[in-house]
């Protein structure tokens, strides 16, 4: 009985401390490079984290229709090092964003560049994106 009750014990710490982990995945699982979007609007809500970061931004269609866009970035330890901090962009803030559309047709999309809508200021771009002598 008290091995049965020590291994009980064993298994309900281990779940207990058992963080939730979301998987890393290839671009070309879930991404499609013949799929190119580009829009803008405004950020709701932005997760600053690894694997990669995300962007949530509030779209209006050309039906006047709102949709929540979930836009995918590089991780946090990259956005640092390119200038952003916690403040960077906060929700409110318009910005534009293009990259690749999801396989699956939702409203979620891996950035190739992102920049403010006032004033065309480059937040981040993929290495192909970047202009000569950009980080």
């Amino acid at each position: 009985m008290n091995s049965f009750r020590t291994a009980v014990l064993a298994l309900c710490a281990g779940l207990l401390t058992t963080a939730p982990v979301r998987a890393h995945h290839s671009f070309s699982a879930e991404f499609d490079i013949n799929k190119p979007v580009k829009f803008s609007g405004t950020v709701t809500r932005i997760e600053l984290s690894n694997p990669h970061a995300w962007l949530y931004v509030d779209v209006t269609d050309a039906k006047g229709a709102k949709q929540n866009w979930a836009v995918e970035l590089v991780g946090i330890n990259d956005l640092l090092r390119l200038g952003w901090g916690r403040t960077r962009v906060k929700p409110g803030d318009a910005l534009v964003v293009e990259g690749y559309g999801a396989r699956n047709g939702s409203t979620t999309a891996n950035a190739a560049a992102v920049s403010f809508a006032a004033n065309g200021e480059l937040l981040w771009a993929s290495k192909e994106r970047r202009r000569p002598g950009a980080p």
